[in-house]
């Protein structure tokens, strides 16, 4: 029997979401998860794990992850490191019998989130992947339309993903912008996001009818210091070539005959961090922007020659609204808030025994394998189907 104590590794700026999401759901599963408390926050830079405790209340501080995980008290764990550390981690996590939620992407191919599903199989502990937008009311609202045809057949997606913060040729070089690292760039980084969503809509993707994929700054400084996320930091006069995607655009064609169109940019000006949805059907269409985060809208087919665009405002009604401090119509719902939504389904799967459902590893698995096939579709300049393993 695992203990109820946590640990966060990874000090950056996902692990104080992660960190965030834990302290607001603590009092609320204490009764089922006795001992459920902030124990250890793990990063080598001990000044940010220090800060991190300070900020949010950790009791102890590690500066190698083996120890956390070698801690009996600690049977729950978040992984919050960078790309290439997480199938490592996250296997190991498993294997010493560990509650654990490892960020997007869960690896860096498919070949490796496959293993990791397989591991996954063999724990009778709880193991989920981070794809936190699911639980964006206003997201998990119109997965429930779809679902109930209200929209008729799905016809065509746009899914899109941009962040700006890449747009920046002041911004250091790191491990983001190194394929052996990274994995591919804005695909992996934040596109992984864009597929997840385009799969909890419209299902299954079968192929990939053809991908682009675009390095808009081709070099960028070394940091002079050491850097953490996206912060700007005093640079060194020695560059290093960028070899992962600012920009990937997709076509997708989705099992139920739905066609997508599926972009990840991370030098959009302008759009700051922003998911963009909208889906069309043969009786309707509804669209979604996380940049007005406190409505989606929908348009029902009247025969009108232009049918409406209704604003159906965030209700104490929507899917986990009832968590939200403030759930009353329009509340707009922030970014850390939904991380807040995924960290109570974590804790509730563990304390009801498992499995997580919404957002599994398999969901992870799932979504490496469309991400594989849109970078050999942009390597190949041809289609390519998924592949999907065995679950």
């Amino acid at each position: 029997m695992t203990g109820s104590a946590i640990a966060v590794i990874g000090a950056g700026m996902i692990g104080a979401a992660h960190a965030f999401g834990y302290r607001v759901n603590i009092d609320r599963l204490s009764d089922r998860l006795p001992g459920l408390r902030l124990k250890t926050i793990c990063d080598a830079n001990g000044e940010l794990a220090a800060e991190m405790a300070t900020s949010w209340g950790f009791e102890t501080i590690a500066s190698d992850w083996k120890d956390a995980l070698a801690d009996p008290e600690i049977g729950i764990v978040s992984i919050c490191l960078p790309n290439f550390l997480h199938a490592e981690v996250t296997l190991a996590a498993l294997a010493a019998g560990k509650h654990v939620i490892c960020e997007k992407p869960l690896a860096l191919d498919a070949e490796t989130a496959a293993r990791i599903y397989e591991a996954s199989k063999t724990t009778s502990t709880v193991s989920a992947t981070v794809f936190n937008y699911r639980r964006i009311p206003a997201i998990a609202a119109i997965r429930q339309l779809i679902q109930n045809g209200e929209i008729g057949e799905p016809v065509n997606a746009l899914v899109q993903y941009e962040s700006e913060y890449a747009a920046d040729t002041q911004l250091p070089h790191s491990w983001r912008y190194e394929r052996d690292r990274a994995g591919p760039g804005a695909l992996l980084d934040i596109g992984t996001h864009a597929v997840d969503i385009a799969r909890f809509l419209c299902g299954e993707v079968e192929e990939i009818a053809g991908a682009i994929a675009t390095i808009s700054i081709k070099q960028r400084f070394l940091p002079a210091g050491a850097s953490i996320g996206h912060n700007h930091v005093a640079l060194s006069t020695e560059s290093r070539p960028v070899d992962n995607d600012d920009v990937m655009s997709a076509l997708l064609r989705f099992e139920n005959g739905c066609q997508g169109t599926f972009l990840a940019s991370r030098v959009a000006v302008g759009m700051g961090n922003s998911l963009t949805v909208a889906i069309t059907g043969t009786k309707g269409t509804v669209r979604y922007s996380s940049r007005t985060p406190a409505h989606y809208e929908i348009a029902r087919f009247d025969g009108s020659g232009q049918s409406p665009f209704t604003i159906v405002a965030n209700h104490p009604a929507l899917p986990f609204a009832a968590l939200l401090p403030v759930p009353h119509d329009g509340v707009a719902i922030g970014y850390a808030e939904v991380f807040g939504f995924m960290i109570h389904e974590f804790l509730d799967a563990i304390a009801r025994g498992g499995p997580m459902t919404n957002g599994s590893i398999l969901d992870g698995l799932r979504a490496s394998e469309i991400l594989d096939a849109i970078q050999q579709s942009a390597d190949t300049n041809r289609p390519v189907k998924v592949r999907h393993a065995a679950a």
